[in-house]
């Protein structure tokens, strides 16, 4: 049985959940400040769910919480979003190692961080989903929709080679998609300039 369908949901994770939704979509663009009582009274609720629900997303590095001065959403520099892709790599690559180690298929398109739960490792599982968030903060909506037709495209060879339980192979398959996903994020900064160095 499913203990999250018996569990009740608080208000705060799902004022926390439609926040996310709004930033990764930049409907609340980084930088963009982040009014408590503004944000209340648009969810139609007091200030402390509001309040709970920023500490959240604080929490996952997705807004910044400044004591006196507000709370904003966050902003990434091309240093920073350099050094997510660097560890987002090192996490990828160890779990493609193990679902290729354990014959695993590749995950559709919508699912993308699937090979990484089920190769067994949901701390690294949830580290991904965490590092992906930011990316995608960081480098805007049109990332998000390229890189998803990168890894479509990327599918194929990985599914064989984790098929095949070829590790090598998987590596290698995912090696030139993560080359690719980090051309097209230097596209993405290039024009913006928002994302100072």
């Amino acid at each position: 049985m499913n203990d999250d369908l018996l569990r009740p949901r608080a208000l705060y994770e799902a004022i926390a959940d439609s926040l996310r939704e709004r930033i990764l979509a930049h409907e609340l663009p980084p930088g963009a400040a982040l009014d408590e009582a503004a944000l209340a009274h648009g969810y139609g609720v007091s200030r402390t769910p509001v309040r709970e629900a920023l500490k959240v997303l604080a929490q996952q590095g997705l807004v910044l919480i400044e004591p006196r001065r507000g709370c904003c959403v966050a902003e990434f520099s091309s240093a920073d979003v350099a050094a997510l892709f660097d560890v987002l790599d090192l996490l990828e690559g160890h779990a493609v190692r193990a679902a290729a180690r354990d014959g695993l298929a590749a995950a559709g398109p919508a699912g993308c961080t699937d090979p990484f739960e089920t190769a067994g490792n949901r701390y690294a599982a949830e580290a991904i989903t965490r590092l992906r968030e930011k990316l995608r903060l960081a480098l805007g909506p049109a990332y998000s929709r390229g890189e998803a037709e990168l890894f479509v495209r990327s599918t194929s060879a990985l599914s064989a080679a984790l098929g095949r339980q070829d590790a090598a192979r998987a590596e290698g398959a995912w090696r030139d998609y993560a080359a690719a996903r980090r051309r097209l994020a230097g596209h993405a900064l290039a024009p913006a300039q928002a994302v100072q160095p």
